[in-house]
């Protein structure tokens, strides 16, 4: 605003060339592939959504008789072996092109199955030379370390992404609502009809269609620029709850963040307001501390009212389990950008047991 300084700085423009949305974009798909030039195309999914079958019937059907191969055995937190079983599948089928239906665990194995092929790796331990749908980078887990690594590169941008409603039906309730969670800014809550009343609604309702439209738009507003902003510590702990002791990666936000929130109220208070503000507080006779204790109020309540357990116990986690998970997490390079530093492992180990 004028009189305000503009602050120097950069931002890196996602390189997704083109997001369609809302019911039916889903028709869409054949002109994409059409102008992508695939001639051989291999869809990569996940067990259950194999198992139902109708929407990948669908997307089978619009595709016809270029589509040569159907990898249904993704995984959450995708281990290794998993990804080099759906390369090896794909290689067979000799695909041009890969589809990833389903969300974080398609994603990512296609992600790095399309890494896997460009750079002709056929052994686990082949990716330990490397470093979602609208970023560019994945995760994959290492089961014998019992650590997920993160990849990052230009070559894992998606081209085209399809946010069509109707083939979010299938998914159980419980998991899309975990989906919702982490959210890196308070705009999707602002922006899309207040995921706040939204999200509830298609989670109890899986046929409401409109609701899950706005939230599948508020999750790619929430990750558009993910590129650009610092993720922290709840996201780290996610890694290694899910490869340490597979923890749902959307549960482990619904555990962890509130507790991460307060851990960063020193330094944050002022963005979790904004959160507060977006969730419906009221914050007009509050300063930025007692805000930001009621943004962690209000998104303990919807958690709970969506019916998710947000112990770490409710998960399988034990004391036992804690100082590893820390010890892992602070290897994570997404947790050196924290906005609160961490001194001392022994501070994510008494976060851990908060929530255990």
């Amino acid at each position: 605003m004028p009189g305000t300084p503009l602050p120097m700085g950069s931002f890196t423009s996602p390189q997704v060339k083109r997001v369609h949305y809302g019911e039916g974009c889903l028709s869409g798909l054949p002109a994409a592939v059409d102008e992508l030039g695939g001639a051989r195309v291999f869809i990569i999914t996940g067990h259950s959504l194999m198992q139902q079958g109708t929407i990948l019937g669908r997307i089978q059907e619009l595709l016809g008789d270029r589509c040569v191969g159907v990898f249904g055995e993704t995984r959450q937190h995708v281990p290794r072996a998993t990804v080099l079983a759906a390369t090896r599948a794909a290689q067979s089928a000799d695909a041009d092109l890969l589809i990833s239906f389903g969300g974080g665990s398609p994603n990512d194995t296609a992600k790095l199955v399309a890494l896997c092929l460009a750079e002709n790796v056929t052994d686990e331990r082949q990716l330990d030379r490397y470093p979602g749908e609208f970023t560019n980078f994945a995760g994959a887990t290492d089961e014998e370390r019992k650590v997920k690594d993160l990849y990052t590169g230009d070559g894992l941008w998606v081209s085209e992404a399809f946010l069509d409603p109707v083939v979010t039906t299938a998914t159980p309730g419980w998991l899309w609502a975990s989906t919702a969670f982490p959210f890196p800014t308070d705009w999707p809550w602002r922006r899309c009809g207040s995921c706040s009343n939204t999200l509830p609604r298609s989670t109890s309702d899986r046929d409401d269609l409109e609701s899950a439209g706005y939230c599948q738009v508020a999750a790619w507003m929430s990750i558009y620029a993910l590129t650009n902003v610092q993720v922290g510590l709840s996201h780290g702990l996610g890694h290694q709850l899910g490869a340490r002791n597979d923890v749902p990666h959307g549960v482990t936000s619904c555990i962890m963040l509130p507790r991460v929130m307060e851990f960063n109220r020193s330094v944050t208070a002022p963005q979790q307001r904004r959160i507060a503000e977006a969730m419906g507080v009221d914050t007009r006779d509050a300063n930025d501390d007692e805000a930001a204790a009621a943004a962690v109020s209000a998104l303990e309540n919807l958690i709970d009212t969506l019916g998710i357990p947000r112990r770490l116990s409710d998960w399988g986690v034990s004391e036992a389990d804690l100082a590893l998970i820390a010890q892992d997490a602070l290897e994570d390079l997404v947790v050196a950008t924290n906005p609160r530093p961490i001194a001392t492992q022994e501070e994510v180990v008494e976060l851990l047991h908060r929530a255990l």
